[in-house]
């Protein structure tokens, strides 16, 4: 099928070629079953419909990318307390959130940024999976006859202010396919259920860091191993990559040059934020076979 990375980027810059795959949400005719988990009408305790929380997300891929430079999911049994029963596909553990922008049941418009926090042993257990299966999220990262449809783009990063050093890519409203592939969700003014997969090189200097906030899930592998970990379908969450405080977990040494690999997924309607900041300057595509 080609390379990924085909949405024009060919030299070193701050342009991140994308390849996006969009999906019909669960309940449309075709739909896959780890979009709009609304749609499977799972209740909660409170009566509501499960859309996804903050709590879920962390560990649901491995912690190192396949052979086909694509993430795998986790189908081990959860890191849980005794007497639980939390179902396989939630994640290896449960994600402890931080700051004044995380939503709680108390304080439902929250303001400032929500960090990913900690990951954490459950102590409880979940209404439904996040993912269904590793077969189900093989899908999510590789071009499928009658499952998904492959569209080519890119994201440029803009640096902030001349000579700053700090590039950013920055949306609140991230519908990059809109009228685009199987078109606009059903009900819905944007196309939602796509995948989002960037595959760069980088030279790693010192003091570098890499920002991502937004939802739903977000992966980053660096040198073919976990290095930012924003799984789940959740609200606006922020994570940074600190090069040098992971380095030794990474692999990595400065002034040598590694792979990248970013994988996105946006997965619930109705919100879709994507935002970006480093201070890397340089990226170049990566060829990977799709």
């Amino acid at each position: 099928m080609g390379n990924a990375g085909t949405g024009g980027a060919s030299t070193c810059g701050q342009v991140l070629p994308v390849t996006y795959r969009d999906f019909k949400g669960y309940g449309e005719p075709g739909g896959h079953s780890d979009f709009e988990a609304s749609a499977r009408m799972v209740k909660q305790t409170d009566g509501g419909i499960y859309k996804g929380w903050n709590d879920v997300g962390c560990g649901l891929v491995q912690a190192t990318l396949g052979a086909d430079s694509k993430p795998v999911a986790y189908t081990g049994m959860p890191d849980q307390n005794d007497g639980l029963m939390v179902p396989i596909g939630a994640g290896r553990q449960r994600r402890a959130v931080t700051g004044t922008g995380c939503w709680t049941s108390s304080n439902q418009s929250p303001t400032g940024v929500c960090s990913i926090g900690t990951c954490e042993k459950w102590t409880f257990a979940p209404p439904t999976w996040s993912i269904k299966d590793g077969s189900s999220f093989a899908q999510w990262y590789n071009t499928t006859a009658n499952v998904n449809m492959e569209i080519p783009g890119e994201l440029m990063l803009t640096e902030t202010s001349p000579g700053s050093g700090i590039s950013v890519f920055d949306s609140n409203a991230f519908f990059p396919i809109d009228n685009k592939g199987f078109g606009n969700t059903p009900g819905q003014s944007h196309n939602y259920s796509f995948t989002t997969e960037i595959h760069v090189k980088f030279k790693y200097q010192a003091k570098q860091k890499f920002t991502f906030r937004g939802d739903d899930d977000l992966w980053i592998f660096v040198n073919g191993k976990l290095a930012l970990d924003v799984g789940g379908q959740h609200q606006a969450l922020e994570g940074t990559i600190d090069f040098d405080l992971q380095a030794s977990a990474l692999g990595i040494t400065v002034g040598s040059t590694y792979a990248m690999d970013i994988f996105h997924a946006e997965r619930q309607t109705t919100d879709s934020n994507f935002r970006i900041e480093t201070n890397i300057q340089c990226f170049e595509p990566s060829d990977v076979v799709k």
